[in-house]
């Protein structure tokens, strides 16, 4: 095991602290620094970050890091947003990845493959996507499979005659050529992993689906990997995004400490392993898969000999985020399932196992079935002693993180910080994960339709602004109360006026965990 500190540089996806204080948390808890850009031209939403400031920034901090990781939307595009709506060519962005082949540190790079929104919001896309993006979606999705040779019944035959007229020419051919800049950069980057100008990348599906151009660009790239087999171990591919910088920090921490942890995987619904979660375009199983290796981690061939028990909260049915007629239906069917989940893995906790707790049963949120199972006076499974918990967001986002606190638990050997950083991540998760996203993010639109007469804050408001954040602190430190009571965050609190939304909407949540020792 190295004895030098393990310092790293990250270039994050972009300035969400999704991106930037994850990786940072995960990096603290195994006694690893990670240096980030500096705030002041980081960029913000549709503002992108000041490459060429990030560029120097980068050169300057290379000679004192042992590798760097490396968001190319950020580098080439200024942040995931741009990558979507700058009109930059294609020679201009691939320009810019230069610097990657210059610096005297290995790189682990990671590009997105871009997504196709299935809304009619523009916060995140091209102006028109609030006109047309759902039409651009399903027009993409039949797109794929015509050219796939797929059979279309009349309905969809005639559906994509009618967008393909319809969808106006001018919009449909500004992102098209968007779209093939951003494979033409996502080649150039696999070729300079065939020359080793870099040491790893990672070609991660965002917000993705089994139909639909990603997934055609997805079989493109791939392509080229299984063409040229050297590229096999520098190349992979599986759906993520916000979770790559952690999952990479973690796959560096194993690698400074020479270790490659196995982990057993339990599924809640065995069968359930193979549906596909909603916004990806394979198996649950498979995307576990890929977040095992991205964490420079490997599946356990049985769970005697696993480092980690990752159980899974399996995919519903019901193919959609969470809404409260969704939970009826999957109680008759999950409630027995999660009980015995529970059960093994309480069991292997008292083995002295390190478990891990996955909730991917709905995008967005954790399942309120399995959070009332685990309050439950006769539940045995200690939350307090779980080594990682996740529930947000895509299955990608939440399995990539879970993993990455997983393995980097444990690791420093100063207990006493050691213990503080993995309790303030634990209690970070339960707080966000179930606390904000399943129940104070309902609470906070109802507070603000009740307050202004629509379920958002107005962006440009500091007073609506501040007002909606007091209403989020008060219910989170009510409900880190409930936490605690349940042997979550023992001694930790809300630092008071920390709480705030990144891009003034409720979606995210930013707030910040303290030590009442501090």
């Amino acid at each position: 095991m190295s004895t030098r500190p393990l310092k790293l540089a990250l270039v994050p996806l972009d300035e969400r602290p999704v991106n930037t204080r994850y990786p940072e948390m995960i990096a603290r808890m195994a006694g690893a620094e990670l240096l980030l850009p500096p705030v002041e031209f980081r960029g913000e939403k549709r503002t992108p970050a000041d490459r060429d400031l990030l560029v120097n920034w980068l050169r300057e901090v290379a000679s004192e890091c042992t590798a760097a990781i490396v968001s190319c939307d950020y580098l080439a595009y200024g942040n995931l947003i741009n990558a979507r709506i700058s009109t930059d060519s294609a020679a201009e962005v691939i320009s810019r990845l230069s610097v990657l082949a210059e610096l005297p540190i290995p790189v682990y790079a990671f590009s997105l493959i871009t997504r196709v929104s299935n809304a009619n919001d523009n916060v995140e896309e091209p102006i028109y996507w609030k006109d047309w993006g759902t039409k651009l979606y399903v027009f993409s999705a039949l797109a794929h499979r015509s050219m796939m040779g797929a059979e279309l019944d009349e309905h969809e035959r005639r559906m994509f005659r009618t967008l393909s007229e319809s969808l106006p020419a001018q919009e449909k051919s500004d992102w098209l050529v968007r779209r093939l800049r951003n494979h033409t950069v996502n080649l150039a980057l696999i070729d300079l992993a065939a020359h080793n100008k870099i040491e790893s990348l990672l070609l991660t599906s965002d917000d993705t689906a089994s139909w639909g151009f990603p997934s055609r660009e997805r079989t493109w790239l791939k392509g080229w990997t299984l063409l040229i087999p050297e590229l096999n171990e520098r190349v992979s591919m599986h759906p993520g995004a916000d979770e790559v910088g952690s999952a990479l920090v973690a796959k560096l921490i194993n690698k400074e400490h020479g270790r490659r942890p196995s982990i057993w995987i339990d599924y809640a619904i065995d069968e359930d392993s193979a549906r596909t979660a909603p916004y990806e375009d394979r198996p649950v199983s498979e995307t576990i898969l890929g977040q095992i290796r991205a964490c420079g981690a490997e599946p356990a061939p049985s769970a005697v000999f696993a480092d980690l028990i990752l159980g899974v909260l399996t995919p519903s049915p019901s193919g959609k985020d969470y809404q409260q007629g969704f939970l009826a239906a999957d109680r008759l069917t999950r409630t027995r399932p999660y009980r015995q989940l529970f059960d093994r893995l309480a069991k292997y906790q008292s083995s002295g196992k390190r478990v891990m707790l996955a909730d991917v049963a709905y995008p967005n949120g954790a399942d309120p079935l399995a959070m009332e199972l685990l309050t439950k006076p006769e539940s045995k499974l200690v939350l307090g002693n779980l080594a990682a918990y996740g529930a947000w967001n895509t299955a990608g986002n939440t399995l990539g993180v879970v993993i990455a606190q997983g393995v980097c638990s444990a690791f420093r050997e100063d207990e006493i910080s050691r213990h503080t950083a993995e309790n303030i991540f634990l209690a970070h998760r339960f707080l966000e994960d179930w606390g904000y996203q399943t129940i104070v993010r309902r609470e906070a639109r109802n507070y603000a339709d009740d307050q202004w007469g629509r379920l958002e804050p107005d962006p440009e408001s500091p007073i609506e602004q501040a007002e909606i954040c007091q209403f989020i602190e008060r219910r989170l430190s009510e409900i880190l109360i409930e936490l605690q009571q349940l042997g979550v965050g023992a001694g930790l609190c809300l630092a008071t006026g920390s709480t705030r939304l990144p891009w003034k909407r409720t979606f995210e949540v930013d707030f910040v965990l303290t030590s009442l020792a501090d």
